[in-house]
């Protein structure tokens, strides 16, 4: 099988389909799902956009994307859906609706719940064990949203990990995970007094062959876990690049996970040229 990575979209999914959408017809290749590791700003209504992402909407509107393509049927949104099969797959960010989504989460028992009305964009809730099945291959992930509070912080945010996610994870057991998919880094690993430390110990107790997250901004980062076992990566925004007069998007923004088992796999940073294509300006039309 064939899964798409992102790490923070803030608004940009129907971006991140189509991009799914031209790596298909390139490749001749079927993408089966795609995993997105949080921040993808689901805000289903806009005066409970959060300070930051407000601010950052003044200066690009695409950051809006799931209030304007995600809320409301539209024609051409799903026409641009229909050029794949793929469900998109995601773990809360720090910039999301959080009360919102603890509603559509505690009315469903399972694993992942949808948040749009076209059922192609599905919350995957921390600490619950989902699986994929393509044909006669199967993909175990673990994921957790959310960020930790700062170490000097006080205040209990609902954007912090929560204690019953906490607890979720805690009671977990021997499990498989494949995939380990998280917004937050572990605990210190990118910044003194940052990150969750349940991500640590997931990795080290069940050992997963990647983890992917996001959060912090900058380039791609990969490192292999001190198990020897887990790749990391630390995917760059699918947001445009700054340095570049076109505004082409950020390189580093989108991989492809080949996976047939735990032995036979193997992951790819896109980076053809039609990906530079696509910019602030272009986009849409392609």
């Amino acid at each position: 099988m064939n899964i798409a990575v992102f790490a923070d979209v803030h608004g940009r999914i129907l971006l991140a389909f189509k991009l799914c959408a031209r790596w298909q017809k390139e490749t001749g290749e079927q993408i089966d799902l795609i995993l997105q590791a949080g921040d993808l700003g689901t805000f289903p209504v806009e005066a409970r956009m959060d300070k930051a992402t407000r601010s950052y909407i003044e200066r690009d509107p695409t950051e809006r994307g799931f209030l304007d393509h995600f809320t409301t049927p539209q024609p051409e949104v799903k026409a641009a859906l229909n050029q794949t099969k793929c469900n998109l797959v995601y773990v809360r960010g720090n910039h999301e609706d959080h009360s919102w989504l603890d509603n559509l989460e505690n009315r469903t028992s399972a694993p992942t719940f949808p948040v749009d009305p076209y059922q192609r964009v599905y919350c995957l809730k921390t600490g619950v064990p989902y699986t994929f099945q393509s044909g006669d291959e199967s993909i175990h992930i673990l994921g957790i949203g959310r960020i930790g509070a700062p170490a000097f912080s006080k205040k209990d945010k609902e954007s912090n990990i929560q204690p019953h996610e906490r607890k979720r994870l805690d009671r977990l057991g021997d499990i498989r995970v494949d995939i380990l998919l998280t917004h937050d880094a572990d605990r210190h690993q990118v910044f003194e007094g940052a990150g969750i430390e349940e991500i640590g110990l997931m990795i080290a107790l069940h050992q997963p062959r990647y983890h992917f997250f996001g959060h912090y901004n900058g380039p791609l980062l990969h490192t292999t876990d001190a198990n020897g076992v887990t790749q990391v990566y630390k995917l760059a925004d699918l947001a445009w690049d700054r340095r570049d007069r076109g505004l082409a998007l950020e390189p580093g923004s989108m991989g492809i996970l080949r996976w047939k088992s735990r032995k036979e796999h193997s992951f790819e940073v896109v980076d053809a040229p039609w990906y530079r294509q696509y910019t602030a300006a272009t986009w849409k039309y392609l």
